[in-house]
């Protein structure tokens, strides 16, 4: 449900948008950039029928937008992110390429044709890769706000995730980024492989850190270890009790062991994030000396989202 602001249509002057493949946040938004109002829905791509994003978006602001619009006929403007912007969303707003900077996405906006009136509608483009084949939608506009608020960052930024992205970042530039399938494999083996007998003790830090230590370095036989969270347990070889962090200790540590080994001289690691999966990551990171600020999701994302209004519209 949006927030209660009786006033919000008389200081509304652009809309905000995230839309992911399972959810879809909206701010109201005043000139300055401040936040009038937040609005968030289940209503991702996956939920929505062809033809219906207009109709879910308008029926979420309704009650933001003034009765009769401007004298002068001014559309309020909706900014999106996210997967509004694939080819199975919206309308389909074609990767951008690498190097890439906040100008780059602004440029590469569509704008949806809508039956009504009274909005105007900016979808903001993704990321692609083409050597080292990647792509990324969403997570380009937090960056693109994390390096606003962090202009002389040099290194990498981590959004952990289903698929974890890592961002190379320099001069206020996205030179580089590859994406990990850490939750979607550790979902997948903490449930439907042999390892789901093993799945206890998820919150032992001891046993997570042992694990991140265990595959910092290259060997290779990251295979053979998820094994052993069982087989160990079997033969009394390992507490029983903590396949679980184990697990997560292996999948993660590797992510991050990949990264660590590609830093460049003077190179820093920073976390996009919130929550119990970005203070996992941040602790795993710690185990390689890395003490990493965690930036909130919510701030770099609107970051985003205004420059990207004020290159578009003001």
């Amino acid at each position: 449900m949006a927030d209660s602001h009786s006033k919000i249509s008389d200081q509304l002057e652009w809309i905000a948008a995230d839309w992911g493949t399972s959810n879809l946040r909206l701010w109201a938004m005043d000139g300055a950039g401040q936040v009038l109002a937040r609005c968030e829905s289940d209503l991702g791509l996956n939920k929505i029928a062809d033809g219906g994003f207009e109709t879910v978006l308008r029926d979420l602001v309704a009650g933001w937008l003034p009765d009769h619009p401007g004298a002068d006929g001014a559309a309020i403007a909706v900014i999106v992110c996210g997967m509004a912007g694939a080819k199975q969303g919206w309308r389909e707003a074609p990767y951008a390429s690498l190097p890439a900077q906040p100008a780059t996405l602004a440029a590469g906006a569509v704008q949806p044709d809508l039956n009504g009136s009274g909005l105007i509608v900016y979808i903001l483009p993704g990321l692609k890769q083409v050597d080292d084949p990647d792509v990324m939608r969403g997570e380009e506009t937090q960056l693109v706000g994390f390096m606003a608020e962090n202009p002389d960052f040099a290194g990498w930024v981590c959004l952990p995730g289903t698929h974890s992205k890592w961002a190379q970042i320099a001069n206020g530039t996205i030179a580089g980024f590859r994406t990990y399938m850490s939750g979607e494999v550790f979902a997948l083996l903490s449930q439907q492989s042999i390892l789901r007998h093993s799945m206890q003790g998820a919150d032992d830090a001891q046993a997570f850190e042992q694990a991140v230590k265990d595959v910092a370095l290259p060997s290779g036989d990251l295979l053979h270890r998820l094994f052993t969270i069982r087989a160990g347990g079997l033969v009394g070889a390992i507490n029983g009790q903590t396949g679980a962090a184990q697990l997560s200790g292996y999948v993660i540590g590797s992510e991050i062991a990949d990264i660590v080994a590609r830093l460049g001289k003077g190179d820093t690691i920073a976390l996009i994030g919130d929550g119990k999966l970005a203070a996992r990551y941040g602790q795993a990171l710690r185990v390689h000396g890395f003490d990493s600020a965690i930036a909130d999701v919510e701030g770099v994302t609107l970051g985003g989202l205004r420059l990207a209004y004020h290159g578009l519209v003001k």
